[in-house]
């Protein structure tokens, strides 16, 4: 069942999406990637968390949230505040949720869950790794130009951001970048409809706020704090993506202390689109081990 139209919520500069807000059972919190928005996850895909509330939050400096600052630093502990800040907000500061996170928004999830690891019921990464840094792509060569050329690679991938989402017609071009088979995906009806539904807001993403993510994220590494994260975790990762290797997968599943590991055949950066049923399975399955039943949980 495909849930019921969101209604939008700001907090403190931040903006958020609320799906099923009244119903029943664990709220599940879902957090997009860097270059993306609270507009990432597309509605038809929600019914794979079941009927229950489902929250979309976004990432510092993310349109429609607020851009960041010059002068801001992110840091992993940052990261997690953000996201806790927009939680208490919604759900209040003793309400327990499953947090799922797409690549950054999983870097972000994973610091969250460490801070409040009594309330997480249940944790999703999607394209994560132990570490923020960037081995291939684009984003890698974006991570080299902020930190290497300091100032002026920062300024240059302003620029570079805007060219990429010109038109849809140039944007598929660089979405090709992220995809085990660009063609087949970009050119599925279901893609085609989902394309004009996210990328309005990518137009309008901070290259200021990008630049500090390349530049900070590099250096971010959560292997210390994942080991007290004991709640029961999904790693998932395409078995073809181009930014985040089935070593760096399986690293990132092996510190958790109660994890299980999906790796979706002929999938890149997007399993969700690439392979559904296998996606689909994984998260259904998942849902099915660590959600209540309604008599059980209500959220504040």
């Amino acid at each position: 069942m495909a849930p019921l139209p969101p209604r939008e919520i700001a907090i403190n500069g931040f903006r958020c999406l609320a799906f099923n807000e009244n119903a029943p059972g664990t709220p599940v919190v879902l957090i997009h990637g860097l270059l993306c928005s609270i507009y990432f996850w597309w509605p038809s895909h929600l019914s794979v968390f079941g009927d229950r509330p489902i929250f979309v939050i976004g990432l510092p400096g993310h349109y429609p949230s607020a851009s960041l600052g010059p002068s801001s630093k992110l840091s992993a502990d940052s990261l997690a505040s953000s996201v806790l800040e927009q939680i208490n907000q919604l759900l209040g500061s003793t309400t327990s949720f499953i947090l799922v996170g797409h690549s950054t928004g999983a870097h972000a999830a994973i610091a969250a869950a460490a801070v409040v690891p009594d309330r997480v019921r249940g944790l999703v990464s999607i394209g994560g790794a132990v570490t923020g840094k960037e081995e291939g792509g684009i984003y890698a060569a974006f991570q080299w130009m902020a930190n290497k050329l300091g100032g002026l690679g920062r300024a240059l991938i302003s620029p570079a951001l805007r060219v990429s989402s010109l038109t849809l017609g140039v944007h598929k071009l660089f979405i090709g970048d992220v995809l085990a088979e660009p063609k087949s995906v970009i050119n599925r009806p279901d893609f085609q409809a989902y394309l004009p539904y996210y990328f309005p807001a990518l137009q309008k993403i901070s290259g200021v706020s990008m630049g500090i993510y390349f530049r900070d994220l590099a250096n971010m590494d959560l292997s210390h704090i994942i080991p007290s994260i004991q709640c029961p975790v999904l790693v998932m990762c395409g078995n073809r993506d181009p930014y985040v290797s089935l070593e760096r997968t399986k690293e990132l599943s092996d510190l958790f202390p109660n994890s299980s590991l999906a790796l979706i055949d002929g999938s890149g950066h997007m399993p969700m689109f690439e392979n559904w049923p296998q996606y689909q399975s994984a998260i259904e399955s998942f849902m099915a081990r660590v959600g209540q039943s309604n008599a059980q949980v209500a959220h504040a």
